[in-house]
């Protein structure tokens, strides 16, 4: 298996109030780390640009067993994991000595850029994931789209600024996971953290747009389960869809 891993200083300014990692730092560390491999891989974003493709993250899957805190050291890996159709499949895992923090999947498409539109993998890609080795997935996807609720109670709005965009010249995953999160209440964030999310992007947010993400909880036995929706502001268009659990501080 091709792995790469680097040490990583959780610094202030990835924590919340309780000096614990925040979502959006986590998945900016995620591209940090996988950015770092694709060069080495030479299935890069600027050797992509070079046939006129670039990546796009199509879904992103977290099991939480603690956040790291402020000031801690962790490791972060993340590695190819395999094909699947349009899909390439990357995974993360973070770790502080023998204690696993965190896992994560991603399913990645490869983008025309042109016309904005998915494209069978080209070769470097599928040439490299030949090196992965086959295993079972630990971390399946299971969000499904058409079951999601009809109402979402609780609606804030965002604008995307010019420090949410990225190489590709639309707002980033990691900011997808900010509206996400931030739709819910400074009130509910404070007494509960988050233990998993799963999220599907279905649609890019350009430079300047406004956007409306909603949310709709369901307090379950042990924890509580939200689902979220982003949509564009005249909410015909939805930008992305997730699913959260929490559990009381």
């Amino acid at each position: 298996m091709v792995k790469y891993s680097e040490e990583i200083d959780i610094r202030g300014h990835y924590t919340d109030l309780e000096g614990r990692l925040i979502m959006k730092s986590l998945c900016d560390l995620f591209n940090d780390v996988a950015n770092v491999q694709t060069y080495a891989l030479k299935i890069d974003v600027p050797t992509l640009n070079e046939q006129g493709l670039t990546w796009m993250l199509h879904k992103l899957h977290i099991l939480i067993n603690r956040m790291p805190e402020q000031g801690e050291n962790v490791t972060l890996e993340t590695w190819p994991s395999g094909i699947d159709r349009l899909f390439a499949i990357r995974d993360f895992r973070m770790v502080a000595g023998e204690e696993v923090l965190l896992r994560a999947t991603s399913e990645w498409m490869v983008i025309d850029v042109n016309r904005r539109r998915p494209v069978r993998l080209p070769a470097c890609v599928t040439e490299t994931a030949a090196f992965c080795v086959d295993g079972i997935r630990e971390i399946p996807f299971e969000l499904d789209t058409k079951k999601m609720p009809i109402d979402f109670e609780s609606t804030r709005r965002f604008t995307a600024t010019y420090d949410n965009i990225d190489f590709n010249k639309h707002v980033t995953q990691a900011t997808y996971v900010r509206w996400v999160t931030n739709s819910l209440s400074y009130e509910f964030l404070k007494d509960h953290e988050i233990t998993e999310l799963e999220i599907i992007y279905e649609h890019e947010v350009l430079p300047d747009s406004v956007v409306c993400a909603g949310c709709h909880v369901e307090e379950e036995e042990n924890r509580v389960k939200v689902y979220h929706q982003v949509r564009n502001e005249s909410l015909d268009k939805t930008h992305c869809f997730a699913v959260s659990y929490w559990k009381k501080r």
